[in-house]
Parts: C-alpha cells; sequence; structure tokens
C-alpha cells in the first residue's frame, strides 16, 4: 500500500483555512458562553428559580434585624403581584408647618414589594433611555479637580466642589457598601424572589432576581474590576448595556454645561459604577441617591451628592443637584435655610450606621407622569373641566428613607431613598378602602385649605387645589345622598 504524502496537508494554502476555522469555533464558543444562564432555571415563572448557592452568606446587619416577609405575615402573606400599594397618609387638618417629620423605624421595612413593582421599574428604564445623563450620576477620575477650595465666606455655599482622587475612590467604595447592603436585604426579606445562585469568587457570583427573570452581580467589589471586553459567565442585566449613552465617554475636559456639572465615564470602573446602580433600580423601585462630605470639607462639612439614580424627580432637573451640599439640593424647599438646615444637617451627621429613618410627603399634580422636570404649576387655576372631569387630577407622594453605612476608607456614606406613589385622585384615591373613608377625605380637604400660601405656591396649591376641593365637595354630597 503506497504511503500518503502528509506534507501536502501541512501546506499554507490548507492549514491557513483550517486554522482560521477552528478559531472562528472557539471564537463562537466563547462569545455564546457569555450569555449561558445558570443551570436550573426555569424561564416560566417567578416561583421557580435556580437552586440557590450555600456558599454566602448576607452581611450580619441584614441576617440579624431582617425579617422574611412571609415568617413575618404568616397566613396574610399575599405575593407582589397581590398586593396592593400601602396608603400612607401624610396629610392631617390644620395648618400645614414645615418640619423634617423623621422617625426611626426598623430595618426589615426599608423596601417594599407590591403590585406596581414591574410596571415601574419598566417605566424608569424607559425614562431612562431619553433622560440618562440627567438621572444617574458617579464621581469619575476625570472629575478630579486639585486645588485649595473657595472658602470666602459669601461664596463658601456656592463654590466649586473640588474632587480629589480619595473622593473618588470613596464614591466607589460606597457605592459598593451601598450594593452589598441592597442584595443582603432582598435575599433576608424576599428570599422568595431574590436568590444568590452563583457565590463569588472566581467570579462577581450572581443575585437571580425571579420577578424579572435576570441575574445581576452579587459581589459588587470584583464586579468594578472587570474590564467591558471580558466575556462573563453570567449574562448580567445590565453589563454592558446600552442604555447608558457613549456621549458620556466623549468631551471628558467639558465638566459642567446651564444645567450643572456633567456626569462623565472615563475609565471601565466608572462604567461599571454607572452597571451597578443600573442593577438596583432594576431590583428595588426606589431611588437611590449617595452623599458624603468631601476630604475638603467644603460647605461647612455638608453632605453632598455624589453617586446614584434620581429618575422620578418631581418638578426639577434632578442633574443640578449633582455634586451639590444639603443647603442647595434643598434650595426650592420654603424657609429651608431658617427652619430646617440646622436640623438636617445635625441629623445626617448623628444618623448611626444601619439605622432606618423615614419620612411621607405629598402634593397633586393635573398628569401621570412620574418623572417632571419643569415645576408642577403655571399658577393658573383649573376647572374640573379642564382636567376631563377630573380624570387627570393624580395624588403624588413620596416614601422617602435614609439609612447610613460605614466604609472601608474609614468614613461614612448616607442613602436617600425615594418610593414614588401616584394615585388617579378619581378612580384610585377616592376607590381606596383607606383613603376613601369619610374622615380621612374631610382631613384632605383641612390639610389643603389649611396650608400656608407660601408651601402652597411651591406645592402648585394654585393650579391643582380648586378642582380637587370642587371634587371633594361633590363626592361628600353624593355620600350624603345615599
Amino acid at each position: 500500500m503506497d504511503s500518503f504524502d502528509l506534507t501536502v496537508l501541512l501546506r499554507k494554502q490548507f492549514t491557513a483555512p483550517i486554522l482560521l476555522w477552528v478559531l472562528w469555533l472557539l471564537y463562537k464558543d466563547l462569545k455564546g458562553s457569555k450569555k449561558k444562564p445558570i443551570a436550573g432555571l426555569d424561564e416560566k415563572s417567578y416561583e421557580s428559580s435556580p437552586r440557590q448557592s450555600e456558599g454566602w452568606q448576607p452581611i450580619k446587619p441584614m441576617q440579624e434585624q431582617v425579617i422574611s416577609i412571609q415568617s413575618e405575615e404568616k397566613e396574610n402573606y399575599r405575593a407582589w403581584d397581590e398586593t396592593e400599594p400601602y396608603p400612607y397618609k401624610p396629610f392631617k387638618p390644620g395648618e400645614h408647618r414645615l418640619t423634617m417629620g423623621v422617625t426611626t423605624i426598623p430595618l426589615t421595612y426599608w423596601f417594599v414589594l407590591d403590585k406596581t413593582y414591574r410596571d415601574r421599574i419598566e417605566k424608569k428604564w424607559d425614562i431612562l433611555r431619553t433622560e440618562y445623563e440627567d438621572q444617574v450620576y458617579h464621581l469619575d477620575p476625570a472629575m478630579i479637580r486639585d486645588g485649595a477650595p473657595e472658602n470666602e465666606p459669601e461664596s463658601l455655599m456656592n463654590a466649586r466642589v473640588t474632587i480629589s482622587v480619595e473622593d473618588v475612590e470613596h464614591a466607589n467604595e460606597a457605592l459598593c457598601e451601598l450594593y452589598t447592603n441592597v442584595v443582603s436585604y432582598l435575599v433576608c426579606r424576599f428570599p422568595q424572589y431574590f436568590q444568590i445562585v452563583l457565590s463569588p469568587g472566581e467570579t462577581a457570583g450572581a443575585v437571580f432576581n425571579s420577578i424579572l427573570r435576570e441575574y445581576h452581580p452579587m459581589d459588587a467589589v470584583h464586579y468594578m474590576s472587570l474590564t467591558s471586553g471580558e466575556p462573563q459567565c453570567v449574562d448580567y442585566r445590565c453589563f454592558n448595556t446600552d442604555i447608558i449613552p457613549d456621549k458620556l465617554a466623549k468631551d471628558l475636559d467639558v465638566l459642567e454645561d446651564d444645567i450643572g456639572y456633567r456626569v462623565v465615564i472615563s475609565c471601565d470602573k466608572t462604567r461599571r459604577a454607572h452597571e451597578l446602580i443600573l442593577s438596583m433600580a432594576r431590583m428595588v423601585e426606589d431611588d437611590l441617591i449617595l452623599l458624603s462630605p468631601n476630604t475638603a470639607k467644603q460647605y461647612n462639612g455638608e453632605y453632598i451628592l455624589h453617586s446614584g439614580l434620581f429618575a422620578f424627580a418631581a418638578g426639577f432637573n434632578p442633574r443640578n443637584r449633582f455634586l451639590k451640599p444639603l443647603t442647595l439640593i434643598h434650595g426650592p424647599v420654603p424657609e429651608y435655610k431658617r427652619d430646617l438646615k440646622s436640623q438636617m444637617n445635625k441629623f445626617f451627621d448623628k444618623l448611626r450606621p444601619h439605622t432606618l429613618a423615614n419620612r411621607v410627603n405629598y402634593t397633586f399634580q393635573n398628569h401621570d407622569n412620574l418623572y417632571v422636570k419643569r415645576k408642577f404649576t403655571d399658577s393658573r387655576a383649573r376647572t374640573v373641566e379642564e382636567l376631563h372631569g377630573g380624570k387627570d387630577l393624580h395624588y403624588r407622594s413620596e416614601r422617602q428613607t435614609l439609612i447610613k453605612f460605614d466604609t472601608p476608607d474609614g468614613r461614612n456614606v448616607t442613602v436617600f431613598g425615594v418610593r414614588t406613589y401616584l394615585w388617579n385622585f378619581q378612580d384610585e384615591f377616592l376607590v381606596n378602602n383607606f383613603y376613601s373613608q369619610p374622615e380621612i377625605v374631610e382631613e384632605l380637604r383641612q390639610a389643603i385649605t389649611g396650608m400656608n400660601d407660601i408651601l402652597g405656591k411651591y406645592k402648585g396649591r394654585p393650579e391643582w387645589g380648586p378642582p380637587l376641593i370642587n371634587i371633594i365637595e361633590h363626592n361628600r354630597k353624593l355620600n350624603m345622598a345615599h
């Protein structure tokens, strides 16, 4: 039998195409592994989830203080999509006085889940697609501004912010600390919906949101070290997401515009930080923003907004608050400097780590928008007819939380959370089992009429007040007739 000459096949005109074909197969397999789900995932229902990993434990304060909602409510427990939004009552009869109105509550009530969860998160995502650069913030190395801060008394509060290397590092550490606490909380409070399915180690691990059927990193510190071109074994929902505008990585020397400080992304670490912020925005309905004093102790050491997301702002562009101290953040609030500034700064300073503070406010608006850049009102009184028989009138309430965490650099961060409730006044508020009670409606009427003119103008009462009172009176007469 004649021998076969392999030298023919080993010539480059044969080996080069074969090598290219093999490399293409390897690339295809590697690319496919990036989207590979974790074994055991049933995509049909949030009641079924991947197998829980046993190699990870929540941080100690969450383990000790947070009770699972099923254990707490027992036979009264309802699934998230069967749970009605809680009817908070921030209004009361008589003249409204501006106060902080803050109380401390158990840590176990940091976040709530109800039937608006999926809808609100998707609406937030839709808003971010067009408003991202005004709503998501994080410090970036390109924003470092060395030099002694302005310290003249007349320019103190309006001085340009000074950002150091330490401030950027602190923002990264603070974000990771918040993220770790959020994940720990959700796994403890809602274990039926959030599971650690891949413990961190060689990877950033994975927490599975079984309501939205998506994965997010578990180890924030590890995740921050990833490069954008690095393949992932888990299909993280926000990794390299296209919702982050490309223009944030351009014109890095332009740090301010007519709105305020710009948000820029000059490196992979900052992009990963944005993705962690987005991951939290897809796990909890609340907007979360982070505040800390800067290393220069500007603005009398007041806390400065340096990171987070503010998607459901009411009547202002939230980027105008980026890198501003508390006094300027609350600038539009009537009589803040006189009545609340000192109280607020003391409260931020004295708040203890893992202590949860809570307050609730309210207003009305003549539309159903969750995000509004402009003020609610043009100060012209509307009629019920202009509001389509009152169908356009909405009761808007915010459940606001404050919580502080220590950070590895020996500093701390205070996290301000905002959960927005929006009720159509005719179709939802006045038929709600709690709000529809005659005594509650009467308390609301007295709260509106007793509001002083300064606060009333700030809340937009000249526009929505007259039709609201007319609807309440009409509703009262109907109830008396029956």
